[in-house]
């Protein structure tokens, strides 16, 4: 791809931010507005994201966005906890898609090499969006036709093979980017998601190679 260097090269310091995690651990990300910098900077505006679907289920939003640029499409899901006063009304649904646009955002372009150093494999990063993430809260139980399939869960380990992933590896990365605990508690999309991202994290460092 064109001006790939310029695409992929590691932000700085002051532009990788810190939020705490499940279990105690510190997560690093890069907000959406120096994403979206590095995006206009490397492909002078000339780029588009688009949401293609979205979802509202009890207690999260999840959106699936497409970002097209220098003539390549990635696609990723995002997600965002759904925000309640204190007598659970929702406080505003329409930050709540855009906390998630967020995420696909930035997750669909880490697919191009947008700081690929803190989302490309390493268990300890994941994007988060502006806004209260699935991450913070617990997931809720799903329903029988919402659950990741055989073939979605052997996709996964095969992903996760593909990295070099040792045992515990895969666990990780699932409870970093959802909030799941165990594979088998992943929904259908995430597991796409998650599907996705590993297939194109492992062609993008081998075409590299």
């Amino acid at each position: 791809m064109k001006n790939h260097e310029l695409l992929t090269k590691p932000f700085s310091p002051d532009q990788i931010r810190e939020r705490p995690g499940q279990h105690g651990k510190v997560l690093r990300y890069v907000d959406v507005t120096s994403i979206i910098e590095r995006l206009n900077e490397t492909f002078a505006f000339e780029w588009s994201f688009d949401i293609v679907e979205h979802q509202i289920r009890d207690g999260e939003v999840i959106v699936l966005g497409k970002l097209t640029a220098g003539g390549v499409t990635k696609a990723a899901f995002g997600g965002s906890g759904i925000t309640v006063d204190r007598v659970g009304n929702v406080v505003s649904l329409a930050d709540d898609l855009k906390a998630a646009s967020s995420d696909a955002l930035k997750k669909s372009a880490s697919m191009l090499g947008v700081a690929l150093e803190i989302y490309g494999g390493h268990r300890e990063a994941s994007p988060a969006p502006e806004r209260a993430s699935r991450d913070d809260a617990p997931a809720r139980p799903l329903l029988p036709q919402e659950r990741v399939t055989a073939r979605q869960l052997g996709a996964l380990h095969a992903a996760g093979r593909d990295h070099g992933f040792a045992r515990g590896d895969l666990e990780a990365l699932v409870a970093d980017r959802t909030g799941r605990r165990e594979l088998g508690q992943l929904s259908r999309l995430e597991a796409s998601s998650l599907i996705d991202e590993l297939r194109s994290n492992h062609n993008g460092a081998n075409g590299r190679a």
